[in-house]
């Protein structure tokens, strides 16, 4: 599962640049046109289904979907087909724990072992602490190598293990998914390494600290206070006739919903119609609709690069679509493909999803920019 995950963030990250062909035309000059183009896209590159939508400052300007969400029985995709969205969780996390930040119950610059009933540190550089902004910014030197050994995925259900038991088990000494590969051999800051294990330290930190399970602050503190009316960590609380089926050849379970115990680092479930609400407050800078997330300090900081780094920020990171520098974030798991980006500048956002896996998505992501932009 996280193998997909990292694999696809890199792609997206190191050649988004190069990944549409020169001679494609990823303008449109009217609605007619953007439908025509992404239908075109859908069968030519044998998607599912996509779902999207675009905004415009405080607007969704255009949504839609196409293809199916359950091929088997013929059920249509909609704006409103819930899809898993893997790694675009990863920003969700991010806000949750800055709201902490926000009521000084943590510091971005923190050694976390002050929030934790275990120690983390890198036995290559025990005197040095792992802080959240190093979490963040996928440089805590937490690596993913040993737990991309194990296959953690339930099927049809959430996974019985809590955060707590799965980090206990995953950094004492004791645990069965204890190792030493847990760590690079990079120091604590000095290098990206893009790690999901510590974009779900984070979401248990959220957890100690605001002693809540992780999955009902988010509910209490970021989608009820939205409208997210659709939007859910835990499958149990999702229906399953809105879910669109994700599609690979790994999956071989008849129910091919799954979860995974570190759900924090690209669990989230939602539509591309409450994802846009999300996106559009992280646009204006903490707030829309007259409710306020975050400050606007506290946006600006998110939205500003880390450790000299020309694409990190604190959980989102920079992008290239079409010669377009965006920010946002980008996931991937078994059967699914999803992107949240949009232009600092203009103001324009997209989102998009599929249940395809690995899916090439970045034509449909210029072509949906192209149109918000006329806009």
């Amino acid at each position: 599962m996280k193998n997909i995950n990292c694999l696809v963030f890199l792609a997206f990250l190191l050649v988004g640049l190069f990944s549409c062909k020169k001679d494609e035309d990823l303008t449109v000059s009217s609605k007619d046109e953007l439908e025509q183009k992404l239908k075109a896209e859908l069968e030519g590159k044998g998607f599912p289904s996509i779902s999207y939508s675009v905004v415009k400052n405080d607007k969704v300007v255009y949504s839609g979907a196409m293809g199916y969400a359950d091929k088997n029985n013929k059920i249509p995709a909609t704006d409103n087909t819930r899809y898993l969205v893997a790694s675009v969780s990863k920003t969700i996390t991010a806000v949750a724990v800055m709201k902490l930040v926000e009521q000084s119950l943590i510091g971005l610059d923190d050694d976390i072992n002050q929030y934790l009933p275990f120690s983390v540190r890198n036995p290559n550089f025990p005197n040095d602490k792992i802080t959240l902004r190093m979490l963040l910014s996928h440089r805590s030197s937490i690596s993913d190598d040993h737990q991309e050994t194990f296959n953690l995925d339930c099927y049809g259900t959430d996974c019985a293990m809590s955060l707590e038991q799965y980090f206990n088990a995953v950094f004492i000494s004791t645990g069965q998914y204890y190792s030493a590969n847990n760590f690079s051999n990079s120091k604590p800051g000095a290098a990206e390494d893009y790690s999901n294990l510590g974009s779900a330290l984070i979401g248990y930190m959220v957890e100690r600290i605001a002693k809540t399970p992780f999955n009902i602050y988010c509910k209490n503190n970021i989608f009820t206070p939205l409208g997210m009316n659709k939007t859910e960590w835990r499958l149990a609380n999702t229906p399953i006739s809105e879910l669109a089926v994700p599609y690979s050849d790994e999956i071989k379970s008849p129910n091919p919903h799954y979860t995974f115990p570190d759900y924090p680092n690209g669990g989230l479930r939602t539509t591309v119609s409450d994802l846009s609400i999300f996106l559009r407050m992280v646009m204006l800078n903490g707030s829309i609709n007259k409710i306020r997330i975050l400050s606007e300090s506290t946006m600006a900081a998110m939205k500003t690069l880390q450790f000299g780094s020309a694409e990190f920020c604190l959980s989102f990171y920079y992008d290239t679509y079409n010669g377009k520098r965006v920010l946002g974030h980008s996931g991937g798991e078994k059967g699914v493909t999803a992107e949240m980006f949009y232009d600092t500048n203009t103001n324009v956002g997209v989102i998009v999803f599929s249940n395809e896996e690995d899916a090439e998505l970045d034509n449909t992501v210029s072509l949906l920019f192209n149109y918000g932009e006329k806009q």
